[in-house]
């Protein structure tokens, strides 16, 4: 049966939030197609007792009939994420084949409705600037990308767990940066910083297209400069091994950088070993600092639990809770830096 676009409302942003009597909110982004409207998108908030009750009842609101094949974002509200385990609410997403899959999985911090209501100059349709500004982020290492159907494997996954991008809403802008970390539960417990997103993506092995880190040179240079480097390849080696009733992880990485900036005057080519050695160890620090993070959030968003499985089958079947072992575990992290260019000016 034929359909005209007109008579429809595609939903390409979803939303999910709680209201102060706890019931659930859910929001959604729509791009209006009438000549005749002055809003180039709508924004329809209804009250359910599950994602379709909402949307059931949003259909009373909308200009046509609400499809959700074409989802390019789900948003849930921080707030929601810490009280409610994600499949709970994600049900419907994954077991209706009309849904799309492929939408990215955001996390927002704070009320959604500052979200949903914001109004962006000079930027295209909300939905549209969402999925651009996370897109963007991530490309840059600021914070990470995951899309409904990889946010549903790794929570499946014993061997790992889940994590989403953080977008919030700053001075009437959007602004993408940090990482927002799950439990088995699939609840928010915790999040890496926007500083701390790159380091997360070393972990990941996802240093392309180019990693940037900037470091303040005190302890090198004894004053308070700064050297930027851009990491352009990497190799790694993840090698686990199970003593004495703990996983031990031996991670090693050869780094190849270029250095981008650079405010003091150390001669680089004559103390080039010496200005290796030290990034290695500011990256290293980075790196450990993490890590430890995540063992106190009993997470592993990175999947060091995949290489204990596949290394470690025998020892890994036995635990009853990856995510426990993990805290538990010895890492140690042993990074080489090779410095191939120093720019132009060398």
């Amino acid at each position: 049966m034929k359909t005209q676009l007109d008579e429809l409302t595609l939903a390409l942003t979803v939303g999910l939030d709680e209201g102060k009597d706890g019931k659930l909110l859910v929001y959604s982004i729509s791009p209006v197609f009438n000549k005749e409207s002055k809003n180039i998108y709508e924004v329809i908030r209804t009250i359910g007792m599950t994602p379709r009750d909402g949307r059931s009842k949003a259909n009373a609101f909308a200009s046509g009939k609400i499809v959700g094949g074409k989802a390019q974002n789900i948003i849930v509200s921080k707030t929601f994420t810490k009280k409610h385990d994600m499949f709970s609410y994600l049900d419907v997403f994954y077991r209706d084949p009309k849904n799309s899959t492929t939408a990215n999985f955001i996390v927002f911090d704070g009320p959604l409705k500052d979200l949903m209501y914001v109004r962006l100059e000079d930027k295209p349709r909300l939905s549209v600037a969402i999925r651009d500004v996370i897109l963007t982020a991530h490309v840059s290492k600021q914070t990470t990308k995951i899309n409904m159907l990889d946010f549903r494997r790794s929570s499946l996954d014993r061997a790992q767990t889940p994590f989403a991008p953080i977008l919030k809403v700053h001075k009437g802008d959007l602004v993408a940066g940090g990482i927002a970390l799950f439990n088995r539960q699939r609840k928010y417990v915790g999040s890496l910083s926007q500083k701390e997103s790159p380091y997360f993506a070393i972990l990941k092995k996802n240093v392309k297209p180019a990693t940037s880190l900037t470091f303040q040179t005190k302890e090198l240079t004894k004053q308070k400069e700064y050297v930027s480097i851009s990491i352009e390849h990497g190799d790694f080696s993840y090698k686990p091994s199970f003593r004495n009733g703990v996983f031990h992880f031996d991670v090693r990485m050869k780094l190849g950088v270029i250095v981008t900036e650079s405010t003091t005057y150390i001669d680089m080519k004559k103390e080039k070993k010496k200005v290796e050695k030290w990034l290695a160890k500011e990256i290293q620090k980075q790196l450990e600092s993490i890590v430890k993070k995540m063992q106190k959030y009993e997470v592993d968003p990175v999947g060091f639990g995949l290489y204990a499985r596949a290394y470690e089958y025998k020892p890994f079947q036995k635990q009853k809770s990856w995510p426990k072992a993990f805290a538990k575990a010895k890492i140690d992290i042993h990074p080489t830096v090779e410095i191939i260019s120093y720019g132009v000016l060398q």
